[in-house]
């Protein structure tokens, strides 16, 4: 099992190797290569299995290739105990898989294969270990990515009217129609999890680590993204105006989340949403290229993070409570190095990967006509990306250990994996530009380079002040933002408990009323009646055979 794991790693790595100089190739030639077949047609439509490989396909899955790779090879030691191994490496071979479809098929109805195989295959993953916390986090991911899937369907049904669902159709002609673009916004949306579609995000944390690390940095929550950018010349105004509060909306509650949340992996999980709506808000302000570039840094330096969380995890013997731990530093100095790493990048620390793209979307909204409401919430939400970073960083490095029982092993699968996303976090952004030959100069006065810094200082002074202005409303805040603003009741115990009573109410009214009677009382009185009969038939009964006698007489004479 470990050698062909082993196998696997290696051809994962020279996947990637081969689509990221494939990738540099085709954006250097500016080349596309389209391999279509056609199964059918059908009332005029066009049924067919086509792929798609340019620059942006090819880029895209070198990176979930290279993150696979160190998610196997990580597994080894994490998993390695577990007796159901080869199931979880099935699972996660199948959402690689589903990946694979969804980034090169260019078509909406292909794009179905993956789009479904990855919410499938996230209830599965997210139900790993079979307890009831991990059940209702799994309920709770499939129903919002079955919103997902029926918005996508939807959208599927209204390509009925162009006879082909292709991507190139719709550019060649630029024209979409417009309710088919709503249904795919609302399905990218729910992949995302934007506002109000969030709360499933921290609650898929119940999967396995290498699992968290996979889908919630290149897969699952990126296929929305990945989709907008595709999509973005078909954004009206009117709808731009509607996802720019959206994003923004997710940016301040993915923040004020994580400045309350007490869980490591939930802590990490509120910023890859709240990097999702960095990503999105990119897209809107009409920088979709350095928002896909964004994309692919963040999904290397936050697997790093999600993987050192994991190993801080079992060395606290599964407490995930960061109130718990401390003194990182001195137990784990490689991991806890590589975890500070990529805490860096999160935080856009020159010149670290993230600090790249961050940087230059930052820069871009500067020299933009914004709203200034709009440029405020931004800052802001710069702002508390930079808090629940100090955050994390003071309870697990500066804060005392209150566990006397820690076991940090340095496992050669774990640590070599960490190790290799550890290089890609200090040089993938500065060698992704460098390759592209993407440069961005943006001249302005020095006095917006120190905007972040002036926000960081008068929101910090304005906080103190207005927790000692009233401590009840403070409180209530903190109760608020730190229940992502009541979206997991309003998204889980509010509608099935509505559904459940409902559906109660038509089981008292049908099932046990006057369908019991009906159906089900009326049918077994009238089988037992025919049972009574037959059974004197089959005992040779003389009545039953003069019954019969006398019937067929009467016919005979009828006839």
């Amino acid at each position: 099992m470990m050698l062909f794991v082993l196998n696997v790693n290696f051809f994962f790595f020279f996947l990637f190797l081969l689509f990221f100089f494939l990738g540099v190739y085709f954006h250097m030639l500016n080349l596309s290569l389209i391999l279509t077949y056609n199964f059918f047609s059908f009332n005029s439509c066009i049924y067919s299995f086509i792929f798609l490989f340019d620059w942006l396909s090819l880029i895209f899955l070198s990176v979930v290739f290279m993150i696979s790779g160190c998610v196997f090879l990580y597994s080894l030691g994490y998993m390695s105990g577990d007796n159901f191994i080869i199931r979880f490496y099935f699972l996660v071979f199948m959402f690689i898989l589903s990946m694979f479809f969804l980034i090169i098929m260019p078509d909406i109805v292909c794009l179905m294969l993956g789009w479904d195989g990855l919410g499938l295959v996230s209830y599965c993953l997210v139900i790993y270990y079979q307890n009831l916390n991990s059940l209702s986090s799994g309920y709770l991911t499939l129903f919002i990515n079955r919103l997902g899937d029926m918005f996508l369907i939807l959208c599927i049904c209204c390509g009925f009217n162009y006879g082909c669902w292709h991507y190139l159709y719709f550019f060649s002609f630029n024209s979409l129609n417009y309710y088919m673009f709503i249904f795919l916004v609302l399905s990218c949306l729910t992949s995302s999890a934007q506002f109000p579609f969030s709360s499933w995000l921290p609650a898929a944390m119940a999967a396995p680590t290498p699992v968290s690390s996979l889908v919630h940095s290149s897969t699952l929550v990126t296929a929305g993204v990945y989709l907008l950018i595709r999509f973005n010349k078909f954004i009206s105004i009117e709808l731009n105006l509607i996802l720019l509060n959206l994003s923004l909306l997710t940016i301040l509650l993915s923040g004020m989340g994580a400045l309350y949340e007490n869980d490591l992996k939930k802590i990490i999980a509120f910023s890859t949403m709240g990097q999702l709506s960095f990503m999105i808000f990119s897209i809107l302000m009409g920088s979709h290229y350095l928002s896909f570039l964004h994309l692919l840094i963040h999904a290397v330096f936050k697997s790093l993070l999600f993987l050192c969380s994991g190993i801080f995890i079992s060395g606290f013997m599964g407490m995930q409570d960061i109130r718990y731990m401390g003194n990182l530093g001195f137990q784990s100095p490689l991991i806890s190095s590589s975890f500070l790493i990529s805490l860096f990048s999160l935080c856009g620390l020159p010149f670290y990967s993230g600090f790249f793209s961050s940087d230059f979307i930052i820069e871009m909204v500067i020299l933009t006509e914004i709203n200034f409401i709009y440029f405020i919430l931004f800052f802001l939400s710069i702002y508390l990306t930079l808090i629940y970073s100090l955050r994390l960083f003071f309870y697990l490095y500066m804060n005392s250990v209150k566990m006397n029982l820690f076991n940090f092993e340095n496992d050669f699968y774990m640590s070599s994996s960490c190790l290799i996303l550890l290089i890609l976090s200090i040089f993938f952004g500065s060698s992704l530009f460098w390759l592209l030959d993407l440069s961005y100069i943006n001249v302005f006065d020095e006095i917006y380079k120190y905007l972040i810094l002036f926000f960081f200082v008068y929101f910090f002074i304005l906080t103190d002040i207005f927790s000692l202005f009233n401590k009840n409303v403070y409180n209530f805040l903190g109760f608020f933002m730190g229940h992502m603003w009541f979206l997991p009741f309003f998204s889980s115990k509010f509608i099935v408990s509505k559904f459940f009573n409902l559906s109660h109410l038509i089981f008292l009214i049908t099932d046990l009323c006057w369908t019991e009677y009906l159906v089900s009382l009326n049918l077994i009185n009238k089988l037992r009646f025919v049972n009574i009969y037959l059974n004197k038939l089959l005992l040779n009964s003389f009545k039953v055979y003069l019954v019969f006698f006398i019937l067929m007489l009467f016919l005979m004479m009828i006839m």
